[in-house]
């Protein structure tokens, strides 16, 4: 997925709102609260670098002429133009080449020595995010027990998730799993992704939206995240109506 699929998402797309987590490192908050983190001394950077090695737990990039090595063990989240998943270093790593990258960088300083630690990365169609970093640059986490109400047009399918448009505005809705599809009982979302097509309009009932920063949105071009389905995805194009089993 191209960054001009994926465009902006602003603070904007909350006012289209009628009314399986993205990340268990975000924790619920009623309606408008901020979201919070406990970090509270870390130096953060991004850098366009070029890559040129990448090991069992690190990557070596050059930054403005100098060798990094980076720190990159650990969970990551995944978005291709083809899928999100969650994984571990060891997978994702399969997934990024040596070459040019822009990369989100933590330096921790303790006892005289730092630590540079890759929290997020872009290079092409490919993203990987650190929980943290979802929690360090999150605008607002919108959530409710009852639901939330968003309507736009599908602008990019993957396999598990639907990238929604409104206005030029994106979210990422987080889909897959089982369903039920009104009419034809107990479904999994393989069987019934066709009927949902590129520019159908759909109507979504969620339990949350995460809504980015920008400076998340100015490297991933990403800004809002939309999952926990409690009553329906609705196309209201093809008339194909789901509720989460």
């Amino acid at each position: 997925m191209s960054s001009k699929q994926i465009a902006a998402v602003s603070l904007a797309f909350i006012t289209l709102l009628t009314l399986m987590p993205f990340t268990s490192a975000i924790q619920a908050q009623s309606i408008s609260e901020p979201a919070k983190t406990s970090v509270k001394e870390m130096s953060i950077r991004v850098a366009e670098v070029t890559i040129t090695s990448i090991g069992n737990s690190t990557i070596v990039v050059v930054e403005d002429g100098e060798a990094v090595e980076l720190s990159a063990e650990g969970l990551w989240r995944m978005i291709t133009s083809d899928f999100v998943n969650r994984t571990v270093w060891a997978k994702a790593r399969g997934h990024i080449s040596e070459g040019n990258a822009t990369v989100v960088i933590a330096s921790v300083s303790k006892e005289g020595e730092t630590r540079n630690l890759m929290l997020g990365l872009k290079q092409g169609e490919v993203i990987l995010i650190k929980p943290i970093l979802l929690k360090l640059w999150a605008k607002r986490h919108i959530h409710t027990n009852r639901y939330l109400s968003v309507k736009g047009q599908i602008a990019h399918k993957g396999v598990n998730y639907l990238l929604i448009e409104r206005n030029d505005l994106k979210a990422l809705a987080i889909v897959g799993g089982e369903w039920v599809k009104a009419g034809a009982g107990n479904v999994t979302w393989e069987e019934v992704a066709n009927e949902l097509k590129v520019g159908d309009t759909v109507r979504l009932f969620c339990h949350n939206i995460l809504v980015m920063r920008q400076e998340f949105v100015e490297i991933f071009g990403i800004n809002a995240f939309i999952w926990g389905y409690s009553g329906a995805i609705i196309d209201l194009t093809s008339g194909t109506a789901l509720s989460k089993a």
